[in-house]
């Protein structure tokens, strides 16, 4: 390593440990002051500030930042508090990819997969956001691998998505790679306790087979986005919703069996909304 005059002269008074100590600490400061500045661009960003995010981001893009390359693409592709420049945009994106930024590496895939582009490219570059914990990435993999005629590759990929929470895989993982009707339905059902209205949709038609009326009624309710998923609305709201969507399923009982089925709906959906947890999937220039 080349040495200035002055860091000569001050290696030969401290030592080279001191030099490297000194070294360091000017590092750990760097990236510190780096860390900081990124946070506040994102809390800009997340806060619609975006003429001071993209100011943010362009000094920290400029210096290979892949998470500030990569929110600052979205800005200027979109116009976002700059002025919008696709080409320079998409370039950033590039970046981002290149630098290993998984949401940036799924954005190009899908990108690629609009224009038509080269599936060994695309693949690529779903499995390096894969290797960066993306579950969207794996669930493309895995889809990828089932039509390549790869099962235990795609439930491989499945496993590792639910692993990390994605409630798409597992109701991927019931309805493709489950042992027996338990282990499907324990899928479904999980995966429906984390917001994923295909699995509720599935075990709606489950409870249906063997004229389970209340559940019926329940799943239903869930599978079409009820009322209570994401606010704090009052029964009769969700009483009303339930009869608009899935009333069918119980109009056949007497008016008396109907009002003993809606009170054991009631308490499905009580008891189910206890432990609900929605995933929060994955969205292009969305940050956490």
């Amino acid at each position: 390593m080349c040495l200035s005059s002055s860091l000569r002269r001050t290696a030969s008074a401290l030592g080279c440990a001191a030099l490297t100590a000194l070294t360091m600490s000017g590092f750990l400061a760097s990236s510190a002051a780096a860390s900081s500045a990124l946070d506040d661009g994102i809390s800009a960003y997340r806060h619609g500030e975006f003429e001071k995010s993209a100011e943010i981001f362009a000094s920290l893009a400029e210096n290979g930042d892949a998470t500030a390359q990569y929110l600052l693409s979205c800005q200027t592709i979109n116009g976002v508090g700059v002025t919008a420049n696709e080409d320079a945009g998409w370039a950033l994106m590039e970046q981002a990819s290149d630098n290993n930024n998984p949401n940036a590496s799924v954005v190009m895939a899908r990108r690629l997969e609009a224009m038509g582009g080269d599936k060994d490219k695309i693949r690529g570059l779903y499995i390096a956001a894969a290797q960066k914990n993306n579950t969207q990435a794996m669930l493309w993999l895995a889809l990828d691998a089932l039509d390549r005629g790869d099962a235990a590759q795609a439930e491989a990929h499945l496993k590792q998505a639910w692993e990390l929470g994605d409630p798409r895989a597992a109701t991927l993982l019931a309805n493709r790679f489950a042992k027996s009707d338990v282990d499907r339905l324990t899928y479904l059902r999980r995966a429906a306790q984390h917001g994923e209205m295909r699995a509720a949709a599935y075990l709606a038609e489950e409870a249906r087979t063997v004229d389970d009326k209340a559940e019926t009624v329940g799943w239903c309710a869930i599978a079409t986005g009820m009322p209570g998923h994401n606010e704090d609305v009052d029964w009769k709201t969700i009483g009303d919703a339930v009869e608009k969507n899935c009333g069918q399923f119980d109009k056949d009982l007497s008016p008396k069996d109907r009002a003993i089925n809606r009170e054991r709906v009631d308490h499905f959906l009580s008891e189910f909304f206890k432990n609900y947890e929605p995933w929060q999937p994955w969205r292009a220039c969305a940050v956490d």
